[in-house]
């Protein structure tokens, strides 16, 4: 099926405005006209009773009534003055109605029709609209009196609805083509106006701004970072469900309310107030330690709001000790095959030699080694992830000439309880290990490292200890905060993220120090 074709937005503001235009100007036009007619049908009367009126008070006219023949007298009297009145007739007649004067002369002494003189022979005024001879006609109507004030006759002056139309039909044209030329600037300005909405809005359509909405929403809630946006006022436009989450604030709609009041230490005022960025800082948000990143928001050079995006430190440093342990993996395996090269190298020059009593004896040694570590782990440590770590690390420690032994009690289901915390514990503690027995002089002592992890009923139990020189005890309770080490810039790390983990797990972590080595313990609950 056809994409149902979307009418543009401009083309709707245009049509819009054009209808409310033509309603405007069709609704003004006929009520002027209206008002027009009404007005034009007032004067037009009020002048026509206004001439009768004038024609009956003439003393000329009132004395004709008793001459044999009124009409010789009165006929030129009311011809010029409808002439100068510009009136379509003058009809003057006795009070049966029979004229004395009219425009067409053969009408002179018939009788006046239009059967609207009721009033005016009753003594009284009146304006009529009739249809006479001429055709219909707004008249006024008005009574002769003689001396004694007694009606003798009936004055009747009309206009003829013909004529008055064509003066009407003249003026509401020219409010028409008015309104046409109203109607053209009224589209010109319209069209200005869409335009200019539609520059203001980056040229999209409606449903082009509806679909980025949704898309922004669902990209804003799908990535696992915390995204907050405010405006220039400070009031919070974006807050995804991640940040809510870091806030441990899940329930709530934080749109439209200050940042101030939801995150007191943003900074976010201050990128709108400089302008500039910030990247990779860190901030306390809730109870969890982020990396944010700041900037503004920008339209047309000019700063309009500011984005901060949260990443948990915790999950960062994870995912660089995973980045590390793949390196030291690679390393491991690196090793491997060297030593597995050398005893190659040493069985083909023992089968040279034809010295087979010893490859044998050395094949059995190899066989014996691996096969009674593999015993160990299949029916001790059972958790194939916790056993692919510990054989690393183990072939690690060798080629640098440190023994690393896993405690005979240890004991591990196939699923180990927080596998991904006690991964990385393993790997930073051993490695912290190694690195602090690398510093002392063994020349009499073996160096030794040894692993002790156990599930019991309720709880995880790990330990690492090792024979080296201790930690420094300048650290103190440092040993755990980020950075905490003498190792130098950008390192102790390690240990912060094993005792944050364990925190986040509600267990417990403990360092053991002195001159004649280290240990790590460490609780964690099965449950939780």
């Amino acid at each position: 099926m056809g994409k149902k074709r979307q009418v543009k937005l401009r083309t709707k503001m245009n049509l819009l405005i054009l209808l409310n235009l033509l309603f405007v100007l069709v609704l003004f036009i006929v009520t002027l006209s209206l008002i027009m007619v009404h007005r034009e049908y007032g004067e037009i009367g009020s002048n026509a009773l206004s001439e009768a009126k004038t024609v009956a008070g003439l003393p000329e006219v009132v004395q004709a009534f008793k001459n044999p023949n009124p009409a010789s007298t009165i006929q030129p009297i009311a011809e010029e003055i409808r002439k100068e009145s510009g009136a379509q007739f003058i009809v003057v007649s006795n009070m049966n109605l029979i004229r004395y004067s009219h425009p067409d002369t053969s009408q002179i002494g018939k009788h006046m029709v239009g059967d609207d003189d009721k009033q005016v022979l009753s003594g009284h005024g009146s304006i009529t609209m009739a249809k006479g001879t001429l055709g219909l006609s707004i008249r006024g109507k008005y009574p002769i009196f003689n001396e004694k004030h007694q009606q003798i006759g009936v004055v009747s002056v009309g206009f003829l609805m013909q004529n008055i139309w064509k003066k009407l039909t003249s003026l509401i044209l020219e409010i028409i083509g008015i309104g046409f030329i109203a109607l053209v600037v009224g589209l010109i300005g319209a069209w200005l106006l869409s335009g200019h909405i539609k520059k203001e809005i980056l040229n999209l359509e409606p449903y082009e701004i509806a679909f980025l909405t949704q898309q922004q929403a669902a990209i804003l809630e799908s990535i696992r970072e915390g995204i907050v946006a405010i405006d220039t006022n400070g009031k919070i436009m974006t807050f995804n469900q991640e940040a809510k989450s870091m806030l441990e604030k899940n329930t709530g709609d934080f749109i439209g309310k200050s940042i101030k009041s939801i995150l007191p230490n943003s900074r976010l005022h201050e990128i709108i107030e400089e302008g500039t960025s910030h990247y990779d800082q860190p901030m306390i948000m809730g109870n969890s330690l982020v990396v944010v990143n700041r900037i503004p928001v920008k339209l047309n050079g000019e700063v309009i709001g500011a984005v901060a995006s949260f990443r948990d430190k915790l999950q960062l440093d994870q995912l660089d000790q995973r980045l590390a342990d793949i390196g030291q993996y690679v390393d491991t395996l690196r090793s491997q095959r060297h030593e597995f090269m050398n005893k190659l190298h040493l069985i083909s020059g023992l089968i040279h030699m034809k010295e087979f009593d010893l490859v044998k004896d050395l094949i059995e040694d190899v066989h014996h080694e691996q096969q009674s570590v593999l015993n160990f782990f299949l029916a001790r440590v059972r958790d194939p992830a916790i056993v692919g770590v510990l054989i690393g690390k183990m072939h690690r420690a060798k080629e640098l000439g440190i023994g690393l032994t896993i405690s005979e009690y240890s004991e591990v289901s196939e699923i180990c309880p927080h596998r991904e915390t006690v991964l990385t514990i393993l790997g930073n503690a051993i490695e912290n290990a190694v690195e602090a027995i690398a510093t002392k002089a063994t020349e009499n002592d073996a160096a030794v490292i040894s692993v002790y992890i156990k599930e019991e009923r309720d709880q995880l139990i790990l330990q690492v200890s090792d024979n080296g020189p201790g930690i420094d005890p300048e650290l103190g309770d440092q040993i755990f905060a980020d950075g905490g080490t003498t190792k130098g810039e950008g390192r102790g790390f390690g240990l912060a993220l094993v005792s944050r983990l364990v925190s986040r797990l509600k267990g417990s972590v403990v360092m053991n120090s002195s001159s004649e080595g280290a240990v790590l313990q460490v609780s964690l609950p099965k449950e939780g």
